[in-house]
């Protein structure tokens, strides 16, 4: 179809009949309407047969699809959610323009890290500084580098949130190699991102200006730059700063190691001895992630020559992830997770370079349906260093484990076992969805958005978060809470799942939690405590059948695990005997109705 006028004679038709003409495109101002008609097609040209290439798509569409349908609305979406022409030049203005300012911030002299007098009162450090104070000194100095990272040089950023990731390599002099200790590190990153925020405070280049961090973590804040004018809410350049590449070892970052010494976070004299330490392993994750951003880059942009449709395979993930709103907040699945789980499939052959966007999708979905990755975790490391740690090592630590390509770090760090479980759980309803030819897949999996409430059976909220500090206390957790820099949150969260996990027992077939939204403020303003964290909702997803059962049978009464259920239901756990002979502890509900 193509716009064309309405003058044509009787004569001219007859003679397009005859021989194919090239149609004319009629330019027309903005006010007049453009109106399409069908293009005219000679006989040779309405009755060829179809070429090799058009006999390949349409058995590619029989073989793949269920129909036809399916593969010109995968189409359709893949060109709905890519960056126009227009858009990519108007972020490389940008990026160019931010480059160029950030090119030129101004040193200032050498003073103590806690000394904040060389920040003017406008800008404030993106930083809870809890404890006060740490040792090292500090002074602003021009970025050694600033590239681009993540989706965007990629291919794979989308809309509608369309977000650019610049990196500014701090200069090697700001630092010293025993910053990785008791939080000097972080808290000079968050200097220096506030020294960069004063000096693009002053341009009139730069719309709005606001801190954030990355995917919730207190440890790595972000600076939000947006550009001025009507564009001000069509993307967003996300600032981050890093350590110059290779700066610390990642040997220092082992999971069993120790960062925070406890006398420094206590402030008491503590006996411990650095062996004695306990280890630190999700602040050593975090600063070792700013080690190896360039290097994923690079890993990810070798994979993608060798696929041609990688980006549009990972931009039907982040699409079916984003529906699920499982790919933002503290502990989510994201695009970059998204990203290396594709290159892992590739790289041990579960999928092949030649397969289209659709089949890695399915492939990615059917992988993550069936592989426990808090059970058996997979690594990216194809021959790791003598330092790197081991699978099982990682196991130990966190409960999800998926290795990047360094072999030190756990891309999944942050990622609860509840969290992961649900991913598997869509992706395992999903499948069945794709396989059932007479429900529309399509729209259901990639169109619909699937929040937490339509997720699950019941949804609670738990509020007055600020509680959990006093929950840390009465759990002695002061060596996760160090390990989680004071994020009490964080700390008590894996023990409030564990719980309900025991208690809730085959009643329910999947527990799931809201992820903590990253939170954005004003550079003018102090960062928010930890108490400002909206409310956790969880979601249960019951087992019909046992659901409603008025007896929880424990162990046998000489079973080390009775005193561990006598532990959970205190008084009402009692011994009783059963018709079958067994003695175990129970507890008997006396509900009358649901």
């Amino acid at each position: 179809m193509h716009p064309s006028d309405f003058s044509h004679d009787d004569d001219d038709e007859e003679e397009q009949l005859d021989a194919p003409v090239k149609p004319k495109i009629i330019k027309v101002s903005e006010e007049e309407e453009v109106v399409y008609h069908p293009v005219k097609l000679s006989r040779n040209d309405l009755y060829r047969p179809p070429t090799a290439e058009e006999l390949n798509h349409l058995k590619e569409a029989e073989s793949l699809f269920h129909c036809s349908l399916l593969k010109m609305q995968m189409e359709e979406l893949l060109k709905e959610v890519a960056l126009s022409e227009r858009k990519k030049q108007q972020i490389d203005s940008f990026v160019k323009t931010v480059t160029k300012l950030l090119e030129t911030v101004p040193a200032s002299p050498e003073v103590e890290v806690s000394d904040l007098s060389w920040l003017s009162g406008a800008v404030k450090i993106p930083f809870l500084l809890v404890p006060k104070t740490t040792k090292g000194r500090f002074h602003m100095a021009p970025p050694a580098s600033i590239d681009l990272i993540g989706s965007y040089p990629l291919g794979t950023c989308i809309k509608p949130h369309v977000k650019v990731d610049l990196l500014a390599t701090i200069p090697a002099d700001v630092l010293h190699p025993k910053d990785v200790l008791n939080q000097r590190y972080p808290r000079k990153r968050a200097l220096y991102l506030a020294g960069l925020a004063q000096h693009l405070k002053s341009s009139s280049d730069i719309g709005t200006m606001r801190y954030s961090c990355l995917h919730g973590n207190r440890l790595q804040p972000v600076l939000l730059l947006t550009p001025p004018g009507k564009d001000s809410s069509s993307f967003t350049v996300c600032v981050h700063v890093c350590p110059p590449p290779g700066f610390f070892k990642p040997s220092r970052f082992h999971p069993q190691r120790n960062n925070i010494r406890t006398e420094w976070y206590t402030g008491l004299q503590a006996s411990h001895t650095e062996s004695s330490e306990p280890p630190t392993p999700h602040y050593n994750s975090s600063i070792l992630g700013d080690l190896l951003p360039r290097a994923h880059l690079q890993f990810l942009s070798a994979i993608r020559s060798q696929c041609s449709a990688f980006s549009d395979g990972i931009t039907l993930l982040k699409v079916w992830l984003h529906q699920r709103e499982l790919d933002q907040g503290t502990g989510c699945f994201n695009g970059f997770l998204a990203s290396m789980l594709l290159a892992y499939l590739l790289m041990t052959h579960r999928i092949s370079n030649t397969m289209t966007a659709y089949q890695l999708l399915r492939n990615s979905l059917n992988f993550l349906a069936s592989t426990d990755l808090t059970v058996s975790g997979i690594s990216l490391a194809k021959d790791p260093d003598s330092t790197a740690p081991s699978l099982v090592e990682f196991h130990n630590a966190f409960p999800v484990v998926f290795v990047d390509p360094s072999g030190h770090l756990n891309m999944c760090a942050d990622m609860t076992a509840c969290t992961y479980k649900q991913l598997q759980h869509e992706a395992f309803v999903s499948m069945q969805f794709w396989d059932d030819p007479t429900v529309d897949g399509f729209h259901c999996l990639l169109m619909t958005p699937k929040p937490m409430i339509r997720t699950s059976d019941h949804v609670f909220q738990l509020c007055d978060l600020v509680k959990l500090q006093a929950s840390c206390k009465k759990q002695n957790l002061l060596s996760e809470l160090m390990d989680h820099s004071g994020n009490y949150f964080l700390t008590a969260l894996p023990f409030i799942l564990s719980l309900l996990q025991q208690g809730l027992g085959q009643r329910i077939r999947l527990l799931t939690h809201s992820l903590s939204p990253d939170p954005e403020w004003s550079v003018e303003s102090e960062a928010p405590k930890y108490k400002a964290q909206p409310p956790l909702s969880f979601g249960l997803l019951l087992n019909p059948e046992l659901v409603a059962s008025v007896l929880e049978k424990g162990p046998p009464a000489d079973s080390p695990k009775a005193a561990e259920f006598c532990q959970l239901w205190g008084s009402r756990s009692e011994l009783r005997r059963f018709q079958d002979g067994a003695i175990t502890e129970a507890v008997l509900w006396d509900g009358k109705s649901a």
